[in-house]
């Protein structure tokens, strides 16, 4: 090094070699670049699970008509997670299906923001623009930030827009605040920015009043950003936000106050910065720190702190302070350059330069090492796709051999393992537009429901990992599907996967036919009763063109000789399968039957609605069972089941029920229920129904109709029609104190139809009225209740 450079450093005015430490960045990025492209195992759980999410927004644009509906179903789209992640991603998942080199590439992006970011943010705070460049380039060389550029997930994001804020907040009297972009990417970002937050009124040489207006300005613009989802979707945050501790075996968990609990984030800086890198924060303490050092320090600490009382902990948490961490490391290695050239001369210098440049490299070695699952290390990566090791195509070529032509299918996935779950499996399907979905088996305690329910189910051996409260169901599942005749076993053994198993019924329940010629309607060509079955059964064979059987409503009634219902079922023709926008004409035979009703005598009542033409009925009868026993044949399921079961628990006031049902039928077999276009011919299924009640002046069936279509509206997020729905069980029953109660939740807290503070104590008091007179342990409401 000159000795001009020697000067510059000596007078604090440059970093040596900033081109060599610019060079090393380089290499992290293309190492990076050869890490997207070597690897070869599909994305697992979470990451999947946000692949899908972002399709579904791209979808969605697809669908794009300027109408409040579809506005609504766009900040509904997911109310786990907030949703600037994946609207960042819509402009490519608009184009094709969005698949992880998607997301790669959208990270490169995001990471030419951090790295442009942690410069400014450095510049800032050391006044020096070589600090910042040199903290941008540390960055890139933290296996941790090239970790989460691999895969796509929320913490990128939030990392970039967390070291946004922190650059707007160092400056925030001079240009707007990110702050709302954090709550947008991750509600659990805020624990980053609550220091600062506490601390920049203070912090400031300007006056008070011009402080508070300020920080007015800035949280107006956040809830400007913010609203329009959160407002939303505040009650799901709410609940996913209780149902947080329930996530806790996903991650590691520690005593609380223990050794443990204060430092896990302190063991694990080695995999986050590299063992090589992790020590050089320290060197900003050297000598006597400056205040702008210290309010570095104070931000990290403020947000370790925060982090480290938060119970479950993971080596993701943290990642949005490495940048301050960066820029620590580049102000302490500036200062300890400047020490070596002011007191020992050149040849200190250079080898203390030399040094650092040799741990820059040698934390080149610490890249693609991966922090989520689904994905394989970089050499590993590297050497598998050099032994013609491919899982992911091997998957996909698989899942390809299981779609049936016109039909869509959901499976239920027993195992949950990083290559074989339900949210990998789904988003292989989804990145070829396959109308296959996968969903995990076991999630509900009613195995039988599930296998009623679901079309097939995939197995395969290994760690079955347990995933929600429900693990025996999984089992249960399992030895139904290995004792029962009803369901007919496959294996398959991919090389890079392993064996997989699935079940499908040996009696296909809907089989799909295409016609050579052209139907012009949809016909009923045979209704055959199945005497052999010894249950009430029936098969049914449909004719007509492919779109209008898809959209076909039918109606069944099984009446005893008195004219009883004994029992209903209603379906869209093909059990809800049919691909709805498919060409040419169709032959589908499916089977109608009630397993439970194997003794009874009746008659069959059939009607069926086309899109097009008038409504047909038929009647059949059915003699009974001889033996007084049911056979073995495995019932379609009913499509209404879950919804009906939601509906009764809903009349009852059985909200824990109303909870476990509602939510299996809109996850179970629906990828988006919000948007599904099942939906439509669903309500018009339940309105049917409620056709024929009234037309029957059978009241207790209008109200268990009423509930299911206010029920269906509030899984649609529609809460004006589900409140009509609810006036309307009112009227028929005005005894029913727990429709009530769900009319008034609905005026007080979505549709705000109330006139006075009178009228909302009395809606308020209707609300709670039931919870009141129903004695819960669990919940103390006679405060509550006085004063209501």
């Amino acid at each position: 090094m000159g000795e001009i450079a020697r000067r510059k450093v000596q007078k604090g005015q440059g970093i040596p070699f900033l081109q060599v430490w610019a060079g090393l960045g380089m290499v992290a990025l293309l190492l990076l670049l050869v890490w997207n492209w070597s690897d070869p195992l599909p994305p697992a759980w979470d990451e999947a699970q946000h692949l899908l999410q972002a399709q579904a927004f791209g979808d969605h644009l697809s669908r794009f008509r300027w109408e409040g509906l579809w506005w609504q179903q766009f900040l509904h789209l997911n109310q786990r997670y907030p949703p600037l992640a994946y609207w960042l991603g819509i402009p490519l998942a608009a184009l094709h299906p969005f698949g992880r080199a998607d997301g790669q590439l959208l990270n490169l992006v995001l990471l030419g923001i951090l790295t442009l970011a942690t410069q400014r943010l450095g510049w800032r705070a050391y006044r020096s623009w070589e600090v910042g460049w040199l903290a941008a380039v540390l960055v890139l060389l933290y296996p941790g930030i090239t970790a989460l550029a691999h895969v796509y997930m929320l913490e990128l994001p939030l990392l970039v827009a967390v070291t946004l804020a922190f650059w707007a907040l160092w400056a925030y009297a001079e240009e707007p605040s990110w702050r709302g972009a954090v709550l947008l990417t991750k509600w659990t970002g805020v624990l980053f920015l609550l220091p600062p937050l506490l601390a920049v009124p203070l912090g400031v040489r300007i006056p008070w009043p011009l402080r508070l207006a300020h920080l007015a300005l800035g949280m107006g613009v956040t809830l400007l950003l913010c609203w329009p989802w959160y407002g939303a979707n505040w009650l799901f945050v709410l609940s996913n936000g209780w149902a947080y501790a329930d996530t806790a075996h996903y991650y590691v968990t520690c005593a609380a106050g223990s050794l443990c609990w204060w430092t896990a984030y302190l063991r694990w800086l080695p995999l986050q910065m590299g063992p090589w890198l992790c020590p050089l924060p320290l060197l900003s303490l050297w000598g006597s720190p400056s205040r702008r050092e210290a309010l570095l320090w104070g931000l990290y600490g403020g947000g370790y702190l925060l982090y480290t009382l938060v119970a479950i902990k993971d080596v993701r948490f943290t990642l949005p302070l490495l940048p301050l961490l960066a820029i620590l490391s580049a102000g302490g290695l500036a200062k300890l350059w400047r020490y070596l050239g002011e007191r020992w001369g050149e040849r200190a210098l250079r080898r203390g330069v030399g040094m650092s440049l040799a741990l820059g490299a040698l934390a080149l070695l610490n890249l693609g090492q991966p922090l989520a699952p689904g994905v394989a290390p970089l050499w590993k990566g590297i050497q598998m796709r050099w032994q013609g090791q491919h899982p992911q195509q091997e998957l996909t070529r698989w899942i390809g051999s299981r779609v049936q032509p016109g039909l869509t299918a959901t499976l239920g996935v027993l195992p949950n393992t990083e290559l074989i779950s339900s949210e990998t499996l789904s988003y292989l399907a989804a990145l070829q537009r396959w109308p296959i979905t996968f969903r995990g088996a076991g999630q509900t305690p009613w195995p039988e429901v599930e296998l009623a329910l679901l079309d097939g189910f995939v197995d395969a051996p290994g760690e079955q990992g347990i995933v929600g409260p429900y693990g025996p169901a999984k089992e249960q599942i399992r030895q139904l599907l290995d004792k029962s005749p009803d369901w007919q076993q496959e294996h398959f053994d991919l090389p890079a996967v392993g064996r997989l198993s699935t079940y499908f019924p040996s009696k296909p329940r809907v089989v799909l036919q295409e016609l050579p010629a052209a139907a012009e309607a949809v016909e009923l060509l045979e209704l055959q009763v199945l005497p052999e079955e010894g249950i009430p059964a029936w098969h049914l064979r449909w004719q007509g063109p492919a779109q209008d059987l898809a959209q076909t409503l039918v109606w069944a009634r099984l009446e005893d000789p008195q004219g009883q219902v004994l029992a209903k079922r209603a379906w869209v023709v093909g059990q809800n399968r049919l691909l709805p926008y498919a060409a040419g004409s169709w032959q589908v035979e499916e089977i109608l039957a009630w397993p439970e009703l194997a003794t009874k005598e009746g008659i069959l009542h059939l009607e069926w609605q086309p899109p097009q033409g008038r409504r047909r009925s038929f009647s059949q009868p059915w003699e009974g069972s001889r033996s007084g026993k049911g056979g073995s044949l495995i019932s379609p399921g009913d499509p209404l089941f879950l919804l009906q079961q939601a509906a009764r628990a809903a009349a009852i006031g059985d909200l824990e029920a109303l909870s476990l049902y509602l939510n299996a039928w809109t996850t179970l077999q629906y990828p988006t229920f919000l948007t599904d276009p099942d939906r439509v011919l669903i309500r018009q299924l339940l309105e049917g129904e409620e056709q024929w009640a009234a037309a029957q002046s059978w009241r207790e069936r209008q109200i268990q109709s009423h509930y299911e279509l206010a029920l269906l509206e509030v899984a649609l997020l529609r809460p004006q029609a589900a409140q009509r729905h609810f006036q309307r069980i009112v009227e028929l029953d005005p005894e029913d104190n727990w429709a009530r109660a769900y009319l008034a939740f609905l005026r007080v807290f979505f549709t705000h139809d109330f006139r006075s503070l009178q009228g909302l104590q009395q809606e308020l008091a209707a609300a709670i009225y039931p919870l009141c007179q129903k004695a819960n342990p669990d919940w103390d409401l006679s405060w509550l209740c006085a004063a209501l």
